[in-house]
């Protein structure tokens, strides 16, 4: 042991304690003036009595104990604001934090750049270069898709083959890659030499002047574009990306990458080997991602240094000496940077002269629209075949909106991820690494939920599909199905302040449930049809087929006179019952004597048999003028003045029309309205559908009136329940099948480009109701959604179906599958048509409706005396349906006794609706290629995510009031992976991540979905003077509080006790009570005490001061019970 260790083990703790003996009577704990200068004084008085006691406040020796106590004081308080920020929970300087975080492998993040694609929309050139057809195209502007050239595309490609290098050509690319399903093909602009590949621009965003730059792009060896490092190459990449939808699509076209910013330079030279070397650059605002580093060579060739996290993280990736040329980035103040090398064990030490690249961003958080960049003009000059430099002119327009821009990480932020990465280790394994890293990754993430949707158990012999539907698509057949319709009215919530209101409600909110299937369905149900001739009189139509495309055909109907075809009119230009033919009306149409339709509508020679239709039904989905060309038929053109959906065939008779429904209301109607609802009186809206299309069809009705399809029922204080007539049918399974459906998705045929809908085919091969003969042909439904149930859960047994078109659900195909499925007959006894339902409580105490499958109930008896007499002909505990009295029995045995004896109890959590179990089906579900799963991988993980930029604009949706903000889309699957390409590389080898956006769950207000609709009624405190508009807002602040997202995570339950006791305690000097009513008359006090959420969801606040009201009590009709 060497002399100076041994003795400092001997000696030094004793000498230490030696030293502070002489103080042992002093106050340690003394740090501000005062207690300091007591301390002083006490001290003095205890050890030096005699030689001082002149403790006068003018005395010389006591101004001297106040100096001492102040600078005491002082550096006390320096000591703890040194010692606050050694720590990275209470340091509050930037500078400190960023240094602590650098402790533990963090790199707090600077500001994101904006960044995107922007689309050619029109180009030009000065070289003379000549098209195919030999016209000339120096000068001469061509334009993307243009529908006025029939060149355009030939032209485009001439003028852009003339600006590449001499290896490239169109379809012959640099560098080609799928990303996110999109083609994405590199081609290289010859650029002069020496030149960088930047291209400025200025554009105005948000009403600020930004500057930004066209760079040059690349996806080599990633599955995403990034910026090519920038050095003067003399090339610079323009993209051509084909998604396979079209010209007209906004990821088809030659497309420029582009970021926000300028990029500078800085150079500097280390003149001999010193290690742990820094560059530190001067340049504010320097944005995350763009920071690079060359070396000078003698001859002035660059030599790329690699960009690292950490240069000493990363060592054990380097295995040869040329590789360890790396070096990493640290922040410092005002986005300011510092370039950090190695040691020369870990990394090479830098020796000579550098040129460091950075891109200075404003620092801002903002979203470009489309509309901010469009028409942005740009030139590029460039080296043509010959040699000359010419000029290639550009217009450019923003495709899709970009929202990437962040500003830099707050101190708070840094504070929570720093602790969050070290766990994590830079990588993602377990769950935790999942949800919590992607936190840590990007400044633009506020918070991120990971979940396994498939694990590593699945069987790697069977096909790798995602069990869930959700990322592959599903084809599945069972024999359970079960089809049946619900026709409980729907209602909407109506509170007026002004005029305003009531116009608002009837124009929008009223227009758009009426425009829902539910409500057309009612209305095709159970409102008249038209036979034709019928009562109307009139000669038989025919059809005339004038024209055919994909999906519909162009005619006119006429009749027969011998062998003279005369066009006959329709709509209100014939008194016949055709005048009820007009747009949107569903025809039926019959198959002339002899004849029947095939499944393809064809007409065939026959008698059909009873499993085939001799009628097929369309809809008019236009009609030019009076319908037959003022007797002419055709038009000149060839085609006809009657548009059908579907192919018709020549020759089939109008017998049938179904008006068609109108879900807007005329003015007139509308100001009738506002008197009733000004004086808050109830009343009715009727539709006769005998009326024709140039009539008013709607009416105001009394309030008892019964055919109504509107009812408005007034509440007081200005507000009003509005019940609408509504039909939905629903397909369930009892076992077989669990249904996926994302409604706002639309998958396309990448083959033809058209839509491709989810949908549930009844087979033929079921037999007719009652029958034994089968239905023949299969029925297809569409499906149009899943049964949200009030606490989020998703009722995957069942989905909302409907016979419409794949890319017009409003146009029903055919209105009567229902009835020709079941067998259903509107208005008859319907006896035997039955899907049972049980309500069973999950161990939350939630409740669910299950379908219970039809051999579990005999329905043959109608009363409970008919079940009494036969019940012993059955094994005990026999479910019974009662039909005449619509009641559920069982038999139970009888404990008491030891012989057979069965008691007939009541079950009251069994239902019933009229429909038909038991049916034979196919269920097809379709996912967009971009999201099927890759088979090499085995876990599969949804990383949820909710970025900056949408939970911006959600907030702000959320809190206008005046209908001037529009709703934001969700974040796209290929939004997010372009926003975060990074996440891949952390992951597992046998993971596969796929990224989602948060869903937000608004409460409460108008935009809450309206089971969730509710009014906050608060008791004023007794002793507060505070006005009744000073509470509610109160209220409101407080709930915005509650709500705000940092306070909220990812599949979180609402409790309102919790919240009542969080406004207790915030306002309770204003409020002395505070309770949750349920806007819909059908649920009771307490229905929304307690809300879940989905594991993908967060709740937001959607209440505004119309949804708090002031009440003096609580009283039952308060309360709703």
């Amino acid at each position: 042991m060497a002399t100076s260790s041994r003795q400092s083990s001997l000696f030094g703790v004793n000498d230490w304690k030696a030293i502070y003996q002489t103080f042992s009577q002093a106050d340690f704990r003394s740090y501000d003036y005062e207690t300091l200068r007591k301390s002083f004084i006490d001290y003095l008085r205890l050890y030096y009595p005699e030689n001082f006691n002149d403790y006068v406040e003018s005395s010389e020796f006591v101004a001297l104990l106040d100096v001492m106590s102040f600078m005491g004081q002082g550096l006390a308080f320096r000591n703890d604001l040194n010692a606050r920020e050694n720590f990275i929970d209470t340091a509050e300087r930037r500078d400190s934090v960023v240094k602590l975080a650098n402790l533990v492998g963090y790199t707090p993040k600077r500001n994101n750049c904006a960044s995107g694609y922007l689309k050619v929309q029109t180009i030009r050139t000065s070289e003379n270069i000549t098209d195919a057809n030999g016209v000339n195209l120096s000068n001469i502007p061509v334009t993307w898709n243009d529908p006025g050239n029939v060149n355009w595309l030939e032209q485009m490609n001439t003028i852009i083959n003339a600006t590449l290098i001499d290896t490239q050509r169109i379809g012959n690319p640099g560098n080609t890659t799928d990303i996110l399903g999109v083609n994405t093909s590199e081609y290289a602009i010859n650029l002069p030499a020496n030149t960088l590949p930047i291209v400025p621009f200025v554009s105005q965003v948000d009403g600020t002047s930004m500057n930004f730059e066209l760079v040059s792009a690349t996806s080599l060896d990633k599955t995403y574009i990034y910026e090519i490092p920038p050095a003067p190459t003399g090339r610079m990449n323009m993209l051509y990306r084909n998604d396979r939808l079209g010209f007209g699509s906004p990821n088809t076209g030659f497309m420029f990458y582009f970021k926000q910013g300028t990029l500078q330079n800085a150079t500097t030279a280390f003149q001999q080997q010193i290690a742990n070397e820094t560059f530190d650059i001067g340049i504010n605002g320097v944005n995350n991602t763009d920071t690079w580093l060359y070396q000078i060579n003698a001859d002035q060739t660059l030599t790329a240094w690699e960009e690292v996290e950490n240069v000493y993280a990363d060592a054990y990736l380097q295995t040869e000496s040329s590789s360890k040329k790396i070096f990493s980035v640290t922040s410092r103040a005002n986005d300011q940077v510092t370039y950090v090398f190695g040691d020369g064990v870990f990394s090479e030490i830098p020796v000579g002269s550098f040129r460091a690249y950075v891109r200075g961003s404003n620092g801002l958080t903002y979203t470009v629209e489309p509309s901010e960049m469009n028409g942005i003009s740009v030139t590029i000059s460039y080296v043509g075949r010959t040699g000359k430099t010419e000029t290639l002119s550009l217009q450019l327009g923003l495709p899709l909106t970009v929202s990437n821009a962040q500003t830099r990480e707050a101190i708070a932020q840094i504070k929570q991820r720093a602790p969050t990465r070290y766990y994590t280790q830079n990588r993602m394994v377990n769950g935790e690494d999942y949800t919590n890293f992607p936190y840590t990754l990007y400044s633009s993430i506020i918070k991120s939920s990971a979940i396994n949707r498939s694990s590593i158990g699945v069987s790697k012999n069977l096909d790798l599909l995602d069990p869930t539907g959700k990322y592959s698509s599903t084809n599945s057949f069972g024999d359970d199905g079960a089809l049946y319709q619900d026709s409980i009215d729907g209602f909407l919530s109506l509170t007026v302040t002004n005029t305003s209101d009531i116009i608002r409600f009837f124009t929008d909110d009223l227009a758009s449930v009426l425009a829902l299937n539910r409500a057309n369905q009612y209305y095709i149900q159970n409102y008249t049809r038209y036979t034709y001739p019928g009562t109307g009189g009139g000669n038989t139509l025919y059809w005339k087929t004038s024209s055919v495309d994909s999906s519909s055909e162009s005619g006119y109907f006429y009749t027969l006179s011998g062998t003279i075809e005369t066009p006959a009119p329709l709509g209100i230009f014939t008194t016949t019952n055709a005048k009820y033919a007009t747009t949107g009306a569903i025809v039926k149409l019959t198959a002339p004597s002899g004849y029947y339709f095939n499944s393809n509508n064809r007409l065939v020679s026959g008698i059909p048999s009873a499993s085939e239709k001799n009628y097929i039904w369309s809809t008019i989905t236009n009609i030019v003028g009076d319908g037959n060309n003022s007797g002419q038929g055709s038009f000149a053109n060839g085609k006809g003045p009657v548009t059908l959906n579907g192919f018709v065939p020549d020759g089939v008779l109008l017998t049938q029309i179904i008006p068609v429904f109108d879900n807007s209301l005329s003015t007139v109607v509308i100001q009738e309205a506002i008197l009733k609802i000004e004086l808050q009186q109830d009343f009715t809206l009727i539709f006769n559908n005998s009326l024709l299309i140039n009539q008013e069809r709607w009416s105001i009705g009394a309030p008892t009136a019964t055919n109504y399809f509107v009812k408005f029922t007034s509440l007081g204080n200005n507000r009003y329940t509005v019940t609408y007539r509504s039909l939905t049918y629903y397909f369930g399974s009892v076992a077989d099948t669990r249904f996926t459906f994302s409604k706002n998705e639309l998958v396309y045929d990448p083959f033809t480009g058209k839509i491709i809908q989810d949908f549930i085919n009844v087979l033929g091969i079921n037999t007719q109701f009652g029958k034994t003969t089968a239905l023949g042909e299969d029925t297809k439904v569409n499906i149009l959604g899943q049964t949200v149930e009030s606490d989020g859960y998703i009722n995957d047994f069942q989905v909302e179906v409907a016979a419409t078109d794949v890319n017009n659900s409003t146009l029903i195909l055919d209105p009567d599958f229902f009835n020709d499925v079941t067998g259903y007959v509107n208005d008859g006894a319907n006896i035997g048509l039955y899907v049972f339902f049980r309500t069973v409580t999950d161990p939350i105490n939630l409740t669910r409706q299950l379908i219970v499958p039809g051999t579990d109930v005999n329905y043959v008896y109608g009363t409970k005396n008919q079940i009494e007499t036969v019940k012993y002909e059955f094994e005990v505990g026999q479910l019974f349906y009662a039909y005449s009295e619509n009641k559920f029995y069982k038999t139970i045995q009888d404990p008491t006794v030891t012989t057979p004896f069965y008691v007939v109890t009541l079950q009251v959590e069994y239902s019933v609706k009229s429909g038909r179990q038991g049916l034979d089906y196919q269920y097809r579900h379709n996912a967009n290629n971009t999201t099927r799963i890759d088979p090499a991988t085995t876990n599969i993980v949804d990383l949820y995510l909710v970025a900056q930029s949408y939970y911006t604009a959600y907030k702000n949706w959320i809190q206008d009031t005046t209908d001037t903000v529009t709703k934001p889309t969700q974040p796209t699957l290929n939004e997010l992976q372009s926003d975060y390409p990074l996440i891949d590389n952390y992951k597992m080898l046998s993971d596969s991540v796929i990224l989602n956006s948060v869903t937000f769950k608004p409460l409460f207000g108008a935009k809450a979905d309206t089971s969730l609709r509710a009014t906050i009624k608060a008791v004023k405190s007794s002793t507060t003077n505070a006005s009744d508009s000073e509470v509610r807002s109160a209220v409101l602040s407080a709930m915005d509080t509650y709500f705000n997202i940092d306070n909220w995570n990812f599949g979180d339950t609402f409790f309102f006790s919790e919240l009542s006791a969080y406004l207790h305690r915030t306002i309770g000097d204003l409020v002395s009570s505070v309770v949750l009513v349920s806007n819909d008359p059908e649920k009771l006090f307490g229905d929304l005490y307690e809300i879940k959420c989905r594991p993908y969801e967060i709740f937001v606040n959607a209440a505004t001061t119309n949804d708090v009201v002031i009440v003096a009590a609580l009283s039952p009709a308060t309360l709703q019970s």
